[in-house]
């Protein structure tokens, strides 16, 4: 006798249904409560054939039409998010977290919009953004006046410059907080957060601020040193190797401390000014709330903290991070804003990128006002760094290949003021960008799983 399973297979399923999946459906789903508070028990084949013929002559033509309905709007509405002149000209306030925004920029873009095309002269050595621990001497002296004066010139120039200090945190706030709405849509508002525009976007706003630094300072050849606050060990080269090695870098650089340097800023928490305490991205994201302010932070040791944010690091840029899980959610035209970090971050953005702004609080603690602090741009520089790390550690770390990344466009002005139409697939290649990065004791956190101790490198 054929068993009571296959028969309904062959009866209400199609052929290619496994009679394994289909005995599962049975095993999990035949047994209903009646209106009486009893239970039909539809393990009888006949009263589950019942069952099974209102469902398929009810529920599955509105499955059917759903599931067609889907797929048109999803046909319809899915591309590339694109910024135009439209998406300027409908700006309005914005919210993060609960916080109200008003930082639009200038409804009417002036000019012309001119396309982005990096272009690498191999003829030109590349430029190399070294990590601020590792800069001491002369070097460091000579930079910190040139990032100085920068800043100086940067602040002096009009509220109507967009290449002002004070437009380049707006055009932050206004890509962060949902100001920028949808072409075509009254609802549908646009964040470079929680999702796989991030690392890109961010790339671009760090490369068009230093591009604006070496025009105010007459200096093409000025670099954006980067924060190196990942590494937590200090540790002997290994033999013939070059870059940054013998020293840590996860304190606050001495000259973002300052307060008599154009770096400096009052607004953080405390903890970001204790030249022995290093900087905590292992926190708890549960704990996290914009409208109560930063969370109380645990007082750990310096081995203590050392080893978690090893630990977070490697979890972050290896074990938890395959391309979807590291570089964000999907957003496309059509998508809804993501609001919840769990819902569209990567790896990368929740450890260390929120969990840094978390600590180091004050101006930094929300995309509303984040770069009015001087010391958020090496510390993206580093973020992106990172992003360039993990696409070299093998494991399948690739970025996406979706068109509607690749093709996500943005605007930016330039350091001439003029508006750039920019693409993430133009800022994928570093060499094309002109730049890249010193090499620093990354080791440090990518061998953490084989480590005994807090001064393994």
């Amino acid at each position: 006798m054929e068993e009571p399973y296959l028969a309904m297979r062959r009866e209400y399923l199609m052929p290619g249904c496994s009679l394994e999946v289909f005995r599962v459906i049975c095993s999990r789903y035949i047994v209903f409560p009646s209106t009486e508070g009893q239970f039909f028990d539809y393990r009888s084949l006949r009263a589950f054939h019942r069952t099974l013929s209102i469902m398929t002559s009810t529920v599955v033509p509105i499955l059917f039409i759903q599931i067609l309905l889907s797929i048109v709007v999803t046909t319809t509405l899915a591309g590339p998010i694109t910024i135009t002149r439209e998406t300027f000209r409908t700006c309005r306030p914005g919210t993060w977290g609960g916080i109200p925004s008003d930082c639009c920029p200038p409804k009417l873009i002036k000019g012309p919009i001119v396309d982005f095309c990096p272009t690498f002269d191999a003829s030109k050595p590349l430029r190399v953004r070294k990590a601020l621990q590792c800069l001491s001497g002369h070097e460091l002296e000579t930079y910190t006046r040139k990032l100085e004066r920068g800043y100086a010139l940067m602040r002096a120039l009009p509220d109507s410059d967009p290449r002002s200090f004070k437009r380049q945190n707006a055009i932050h706030c206004a890509y962060g907080t949902g100001s920028f709405v949808q072409d075509g849509s009254t609802n549908l508002t646009i964040d470079i957060h929680l999702n796989w525009l991030f690392l890109p976007w961010h790339r671009m706003f760090v490369y068009f601020h230093e591009r604006i630094l070496q025009k105010l300072l007459g200096d093409p050849e000025f670099s954006l040193h980067f924060w190196n606050f990942d590494n937590s060990v200090t540790a002997t080269p290994r033999h013939g190797s070059r870059g940054c090695y013998f020293k840590a870098g996860h304190f606050v650089p001495p000259m973002y401390n300052d307060p008599s340097k154009a770096t400096f800023e009052a607004n953080r928490s405390f903890m970001t000014f204790e030249p022995n305490r290093p900087v905590d991205i292992a926190l708890d994201l549960s704990q996290l709330n914009p409208l109560l302010g930063p969370p109380i932070f645990p007082n750990n040791t310096v081995e203590e903290q050392t080893r978690m944010n090893r630990e977070i690091m490697h979890r972050s840029m290896i074990t938890l991070a395959n391309t979807t899980n590291f570089i964000g959610k999907a957003y496309r035209v059509g998508d809804a804003r993501i609001v919840n970090p769990a819902a569209g971050a990567g790896t990368i953005e929740l450890w260390p990128h929120i969990t840094l702004h978390t600590y180091i609080g004050g101006w930094m603690l929300q995309p509303i006002t984040a770069p009015i602090d001087p010391i958020f741009y090496p510390f993206h520089a580093n973020m992106e760094r990172l992003w360039s790390v993990w696409r070299k550690l093998g494991y399948g770390n690739d970025d996406p290949t979706d068109p509607d990344w690749l093709d996500a466009t943005f605007l930016f002005w330039d350091e001439n003021a003029v508006m750039r139409r920019v693409k993430v697939r133009d800022f994928l290649d570093l060499n094309a960008l002109g730049y890249r990065y010193e090499e620093v004791n990354d080791a440090s956190w990518i061998f953490f799983d084989n480590s005994t101790s807090s001064s393994a490198p």
